[in-house]
This record gives C-alpha cells, sequence and structure tokens, in this order.
C-alpha cells in the first residue's frame, strides 16, 4: 500500500465552475502540513479509475456539462457507489451534488441518470437561488458558504440531509440542505466549500487517514489557515445577523 493518500477529482475539464476544485487543493494543502501525502488522479470521461482511493472530490458545471459526462457517469456508478459504501470521503458540490443523487430532471427529454450515491432526484430547471451568506446547521458544525443554482433536489424517504439551512433555499426551499450517506457529502455550498469549512476538511482527512493507517494531526500551520477562513465566514456576514438571529451573538 502507497504511504500517500490518493485522492481522486471527477471529471476535471467538465466539472470546475465556482472554484469548487479548490476542494481537492484545500485537502492536499491541509494532508501536506501534517505530514501526510496526498496523490492527486485528475479523472475524465473514458479514463479508468485507480485500484486504491482514499479520497473523492467532485466539483460544479453548467448543464452543458452534466449531460457531456452522462455516459460515463453510468460506467462509473457501481464503482463509485462501492467506494462510498467502504466509507471512503466523498464530496461533491452543486453540479456534482446532482450527479451524484438518482437522477436529474429539466435537462432534455429523458432524466440523467446519476451515481446513485444519494436516494436524490433533481429538478435543474427550477428558478435560480443565489445567497450570498448560505449558512447551514449540520453535525460537522455551522457551515458557511454561497448558493448559486437553478434547481430542487428532493431526498429519498430514507436519506439523510447534511443540515438544515439557516439561511438560502438549500435542496428545495423546505428547510434542509444537501446529504449525507456514509461519509459522503452532497452540497450546493460553494466558497469552496472546504475552504471556508475547514472543520470538514479535517473530518475528511482524519477518516481517510484513519483507514489508511495513518493519523492526521492539525497543527499551529492549520491554525493560522483557520483563521483566515473565520474572517472570510465573517465577510459574508458583516452585520452578524445570522448569528443574532440564532442567539449566537
Amino acid at each position: 500500500m502507497s504511504g500517500a493518500l490518493q485522492l481522486v477529482e471527477l471529471y476535471t475539464r467538465h466539472l470546475a465552475i465556482n472554484g469548487d476544485m479548490g476542494n481537492t487543493l484545500v485537502l492536499t494543502e491541509r494532508a501536506r502540513l501534517a505530514g501526510i501525502d496526498v496523490e492527486v488522479t485528475r479523472y475524465n470521461p473514458g479514463d479508468e479509475l485507480p485500484e486504491q482511493v482514499d479520497l473523492v472530490t467532485m466539483g460544479s458545471g453548467p448543464s452543458s456539462a452534466l449531460r457531456a459526462v452522462a455516459d460515463d457517469v453510468a460506467r462509473i456508478a457501481g464503482t463509485v457507489r462501492g467506494w462510498v459504501d467502504s466509507n471512503v470521503p466523498f464530496l461533491a458540490i452543486g453540479g456534482g451534488y446532482q450527479l451524484s443523487g438518482t437522477s436529474i430532471t429539466g435537462l432534455g427529454a429523458e432524466p440523467i441518470e446519476g451515481l446513485g450515491v444519494f436516494d436524490a432526484v433533481t429538478d435543474a430547471a427550477a428558478s435560480r437561488a443565489v445567497t450570498a451568506c448560505f449558512v447551514v446547521d449540520s453535525d460537522l458544525g455551522r457551515l458557511v458558504g454561497i448558493e448559486n443554482h437553478g434547481s430542487v433536489t428532493a431526498l429519498g424517504a430514507g436519506e439523510r440531509a447534511l443540515g438544515r439551512a439557516v439561511t438560502g433555499r438549500g435542496n428545495d426551499g423546505g428547510g434542509f440542505e444537501g446529504a449525507r450517506a456514509h461519509e459522503a457529502i452532497g452540497t450546493h455550498m460553494h466558497g469552496p466549500m472546504l475552504a471556508m469549512n475547514p472543520a470538514v476538511a479535517d473530518h475528511m482527512l482524519s477518516v481517510a487517514a484513519a483507514a489508511h493507517g495513518l493519523e492526521y494531526v492539525t497543527n499551529d500551520a492549520h491554525a493560522r489557515l483557520d483563521t483566515l477562513a473565520a474572517a472570510t465566514r465573517a465577510h459574508l456576514d458583516p452585520s452578524g445577523a445570522v448569528a443574532r438571529a440564532r442567539g449566537e451573538a
């Protein structure tokens, strides 16, 4: 077994808008600061997936990109679901979150079949939701980022949401955002999400490192990055209105 964690970034050429592939950079840099190497495989349609996988990221893209990768999604879906069932940390953002569900409608005559990581159906023909200070309370803490999507997502009866949307539409305006399955996270949150919410990155790295026989321990260098993240989160909500609304300030 290689001493480095193996990270697969899915559909780098197609799902790289909104800076969401920055989540890969956050994971690799925070791992490096903890003395752990990460080898990144940037996967595109038709490529072969590596045999060993410790972390997976997937960013966002326009509707044309979702259609462009649809056939390949069907090809690799079983493999990706196997990773998730084995508790490999997986992060899918925006369009990647939609592709990680059961299906996407509203992008053509026929639905696009997703990876099936989450029991979730997305209607991509909804009105656009843009939230400059998108806040979600989750069991990984309070998450802060930016929401920008023209879709509504319905979770299956037994599927767990990532958290409760304090602001913004979230999945469908009903108060919940994203999805969780094993160590997989799907969300509409941009930022990049992990740069704004380093606690999520640390959770993913801790799980991946432990499965690989390594220990992930943060240090002062991480704390300095966390200070920048906290300042950025505060910049999105300079008045503190969200915190006051929840009785935290």
